[in-house]
């Protein structure tokens, strides 16, 4: 009898059956989801059509970089390195969404539909109904941000190591990426991917996948685990405020050598001191 870990991974080959392996690439990060995915693709479906293309951002930790360098058949580089988008635009703070409203404001933007989310206050809209809108600052940045004392704040770190990065390889390739993007990782990631075809045409085969069935594919193919996930639940930028709670970026701070903290440590200190986070140097290093 078939059981859930080869039911799901039947239905994912007949995902895969539906694309032109030629004209897609897979987006290989190092981390988990995108890893299954490269797993999937050489080892389940002995796939060599597909190209697996890794951005190297400078911010991931070196256990992820490595696996970046020995599984992708191409390696990208950004054209901005961290402290010039820093320099040019800001750095992450709060969230996403909330640091692209904190960011416009404080480009001189004073829309309606941007003070709304700012002040946390409705708005009428076309049909004159009052709407509250989804996405508002909390408190500590309305404050800060209202009282000037916040600093250069922006989301285009993302864009400009990742995104960008990756859009100039589709144009010239004229391929589109493979994604290991599950919608239960976020709200907003919930509302865009419904679906294994977003809008745009990326393929996001994963989407709904939950966390105990992956951790029982990885368990029952016995599939590579980087050593770091002992410690922490997600290998994305190091140190990087999104999605972390202050304890959580004390201890990835710990995962990394004195030379990467510092390096960490100087680009985010503006939002770390924002958010309370104690980046004072520990001697004790939790990962080698």
């Amino acid at each position: 009898m078939i059981d859930e870990v080869d039911f799901y991974l039947i239905d994912l080959k007949s995902k895969f059956a539906k694309i032109d392996p030629k004209k897609y690439y897979l987006s290989y990060s190092g981390g988990k989801d995108s890893h299954l995915l490269y797993w999937f693709i050489k080892e389940y479906l002995h796939n060599t059509d597909i190209e697996v293309v890794a951005v190297n951002d400078y911010m991931q930790h070196p256990e992820i970089r490595k696996r970046m360098y020995k599984y992708a058949d191409r390696v990208l580089l950004p054209r901005l390195k961290p402290f010039e988008i820093k320099e040019k635009y800001g750095s992450p703070c709060f969230s996403k969404v909330q640091d692209e409203f904190i960011s416009r404001y404080q480009n001189g933007s004073r829309t309606e539909s941007l003070m709304a989310s700012v002040l946390g206050t409705p708005r009428i809209d076309k049909n004159g109904v009052e709407r509250k809108s989804m996405f508002s600052l909390n408190n500590e940045a309305k404050k800060r941000l209202l009282e000037g004392t916040l600093h250069k704040v922006s989301n285009k770190c993302c864009y400009y190591l990742k995104k960008e990065t990756a859009h100039r390889y589709e144009k010239e390739s004229g391929k589109k990426a493979i994604l290991g993007v599950r919608s239960g990782e976020s709200i907003q990631r919930t509302s865009i991917y419904k679906s294994c075809f977003s809008k745009s045409g990326k393929f996001t085969p994963l989407h709904d996948l939950t966390d105990e069935l992956e951790e029982a594919i990885y368990k029952k193919y016995d599939i590579e685990i980087p050593e770091v996930y002992k410690y922490t639940s997600r290998t994305g930028c190091m140190g990087c405020p999104y999605g972390f709670r202050k304890g959580e970026i004390e201890t990835e701070l710990n995962l990394i050598t004195p030379n990467q903290r510092k390096f960490v440590v100087e680009y985010f200190k503006e939002s770390y001191d924002v958010l309370g986070v104690n980046y004072q140097y520990q001697q004790t290093q939790l990962f080698e």
